[in-house]
């Protein structure tokens, strides 16, 4: 088990910098309303999923983000925080979480502050800090968010089988994509998994992506395969407002 919990946090980590793991697995689960997606009735109220992603505002923004990572279909390790997107570089507070069906006394919980040059980053117990702050650099190839509208538009490429039409997702209507990505389509999109799939031989992954009338994507899931074991991230953004001010810790 604790194998599997640092494990599940390391792919959070991954999926909060790069958008995704380093290899695939089985396609994940169609949502359902217990997942916080579902489907909407009449095919009439869908938008065009391709306009909104066209005029998506580009201007700066906050959003409250939860990356919720499982083996099998036990939940491990959560990460939560809100993150400013859009700008020069992504910046945020975050917590990153083991879940209950991790043994008391393997379990963590840490602090992480993103500024665009490095990370800080501390333990914490249900009673606060007890760790001091950990400085890491960032560089051109560890730094940034993945551009989540991109793996929209990759989806959308893959032709009609990939429209899944209007649901709800954290309920707001959304327009589900969904299909299976190969290791050339990220060359561009996302080069750190790109290198970590050339680097394990992985060759695709299932991916679904829910993108809102803002043309913002505001769920999105994937499935993976780690040390053996099947595993899924469910990312989801909501609370959209002007960015926060982020700063190194004093």
């Amino acid at each position: 088990m604790r194998h599997m919990a640092t494990a599940a946090a390391g792919i959070a980590a991954v999926v909060l910098l790069t958008g995704c793991g380093a290899s695939s697995a089985e396609k994940a689960p169609a949502p359902t309303s217990k997942s916080g997606a579902s489907a909407t009735s009449g095919a009439d109220s869908s938008f065009e999923v391709e306009a909104a992603l066209k005029n998506a505002d580009p201007a700066p923004y906050s959003a409250e983000i939860r990356t919720e990572t499982y083996t099998g279909s036990t939940l491990m390790v959560v990460m939560a925080g809100r993150m400013n997107l859009n700008g020069s570089g992504p910046t945020g507070k975050l917590t990153l979480t083991t879940s209950d069906s991790v043994p008391e006394d393997q379990a963590f919980k840490t602090e992480t502050i993103l500024l665009e040059d490095a990370t800080y980053t501390r333990t914490l117990d249900d009673g606060g800090a007890v760790g001091e702050w950990q400085r890491a650099g960032l560089d051109s190839s560890s730094a940034g968010l993945a551009d989540y509208g991109a793996y929209a538009q990759l989806l959308l490429d893959l032709g009609p089988e990939a429209r899944k039409g209007q649901e709800e997702a954290g309920g707001v209507p959304a327009y589900r994509l969904s299909g299976s990505l190969t290791q050339d389509q990220l060359r561009t999109v996302d080069r750190r998994l790109y290198d970590k799939m050339r680097a394990t031989g992985t060759k695709d992954f299932a991916c679904d992506v829910w993108v809102n009338e803002s043309g913002r994507v505001v769920r999105f899931e994937q499935s993976l395969e780690v040390s053996g074991n099947s595993a899924r991230n469910v990312v989801t953004f909501k609370n959209f407002k002007a960015p926060v001010p982020v700063s190194p810790p004093k």
